[in-house]
């Protein structure tokens, strides 16, 4: 069997460069897909903000690169803020792969914290407050939308898939965003950072995976 989502693809680096737009251009599309007409940088303007604590907002600026800093927004944060636009978004990070497979069969795309291409976990030690921790500093926010008995695709909103194999840059919106990974790829890729996602709760799926 296999499940792909017609979710129209969206660049973080069109119109406007954003090289670090993937949560809100990840978003803006999960958005899209359910008639919200949000775009990227209407999140990123008035998403909640921090100095350095992704876990209480979005640390830096999507426009450029800030050294020595988990540069991102975490799913507890971000889930709740775009409850603005859906108040059906939540939180799903802890959720298995497999159970993310149920929520797209049934038709639904979900935003995903991943290594970037699935590359090997790289983690690294962060000052957030007075303390130090430790997260996987190569992550990026992709969308989920479809998997077979090999595969699972996502739209990298920052990188394009040319004949399956050669990786450019998106530098505008188009079908090569949808990236296909080796699910045992996608497994390390998604578990070691976290399970982070973001999706609907609408539906019986829920209270079924959830349970």
């Amino acid at each position: 069997m296999r499940v792909l989502l017609n979710v129209k693809p969206k660049s973080q680096l069109f119109p406007i460069p954003m090289v670090m737009g993937c949560e809100g251009t990840s978003c803006s599309m999960l958005l899209n897909y359910y008639n919200k007409k949000v775009d990227a940088t209407t999140i990123m303007r008035n998403w909640p903000t921090h100095s350095d604590n992704p876990q209480k907002g979005y640390v830096g600026n999507h426009f450029l690169i800030k050294f020595g800093y988990h540069q991102t927004i975490f799913p507890n944060v971000l889930a709740l803020f775009l409850n603005k636009y859906d108040n059906d978004i939540v939180d799903g990070t802890g959720t298995e792969l497999k159970d993310l497979e149920k929520i797209i069969e049934s038709g639904h795309p979900v935003v995903i914290y991943h290594t970037t291409l699935g590359q090997s976990p790289v983690k690294k030690m962060f000052k957030i407050g007075n303390k130090k921790k430790e997260f996987v500093t190569n992550i990026h926010v992709t969308l989920l939308i479809g998997f077979d008995e090999h595969y699972y695709y996502y739209i990298d909103p920052l990188w394009k898939q040319f004949k399956g194999k050669m990786i450019f840059p998106a530098l505008w919106p188009s079908n090569s965003q949808v990236i296909k990974i080796q699910k045992n790829k996608m497994q390390e890729s998604y578990n070691k950072p976290g399970k982070m996602c973001i999706f609907k709760k609408k539906y019986n799926y829920f209270l079924n995976i959830m349970s």
